[in-house]
């Protein structure tokens, strides 16, 4: 699904993730600006981010899609490749991929990465949220279905069922990734003390492991009575927990050091 350009076609997806990748960088560079930070360094870090998080989310998609993939079919043309390539991704396998690449980025090019994740955690979520009107548009990731008025129809899409009252799901992510970038964009403006990339990742997986029930979808891995993303979620949920509560403990204990020091 897409539309004509000077007798070119758009496909909706691709459209809506250039937009969000357009809207993130300028988000991003504004951020590197505001917080002092070297931009060169910022775009080395980004170019490692979209390799490995490319590479990430088709590795997860095709893990939990191995049962449905024609492979043989993927690899019988250019044209087939190209398809296979250019579609079907997992979020969290992206959001994984990308996290792998901060030690790497650390280790070959010596920049202090970390720094830079309050830069990134904004535009991640506005790049997310863009790409799920995407979603939306083209078909995927589409909802149960629904006897509700706040419902989504398709009637062309060759992959969501047509004419047949679906729930949005893709929309409410999208609106809450809106929501939830631009506290966290408020949060780095203001120099809060909250780390706000736990704050995007426990939040994100809340919404996620909650939207999961209302997916209509099958091709996205399901063991026992949680998809592949719930059980993402839930271990992204106990490890910022986890974190947290260690990162306080240690501080507790360090200001304690300081008191009974001599």
């Amino acid at each position: 699904m897409g539309f004509y350009l000077f007798n070119t076609f758009i496909p909706y997806y691709g459209f809506c993730i250039l937009v969000g990748i357009g809207c993130a960088s300028c988000i991003g560079f504004f951020l590197c600006k505001y917080l002092k930070l070297d931009e060169n360094d910022f775009i080395i870090i980004c170019a490692y981010l979209i390799a490995f998080g490319f590479f990430g989310a088709k590795l997860l998609y095709i893990l939990v899609s191995i049962k449905i993939i024609d492979f043989k079919s993927a690899f019988s043309s250019i044209h087939s490749f190209n398809n296979f390539i250019s579609s079907g991704f997992v979020f969290y396998g992206g959001l994984l991929g990308g996290m792998a690449a901060f030690p790497f980025v650390k280790k070959v090019h010596k920049i202090n990465s970390s720094s830079y994740v309050k830069c990134i955690t904004p535009s991640l979520g506005i790049a997310h949220a863009f790409g799920r009107i995407g979603c939306s548009l083209a078909g995927c990731c589409y909802g149960i279905e629904t006897k509700s008025h706040f419902s989504f129809l398709y009637r062309e899409s060759i992959i969501a069922p047509n004419n047949v009252k679906l729930v949005p799901v893709q929309g409410i992510e999208s609106f809450f990734l809106f929501i939830l970038s631009f506290v966290c964009f408020f949060l780095v403006i203001k120099k809060s003390k909250i780390t706000v990339h736990y704050i995007y990742l426990f939040v994100y997986s809340i919404l996620r492991f909650i939207l999961e029930f209302f997916r209509g979808d099958s091709a996205r891995g399901i063991f026992g009575f949680f998809s592949t993303s719930q059980i993402i979620s839930l271990l992204i949920i106990l490890g910022v927990l986890f974190i947290t509560i260690y990162n306080r403990h240690r501080n507790i204990r360090f200001l304690k050091s300081r008191e009974f020091c001599p």
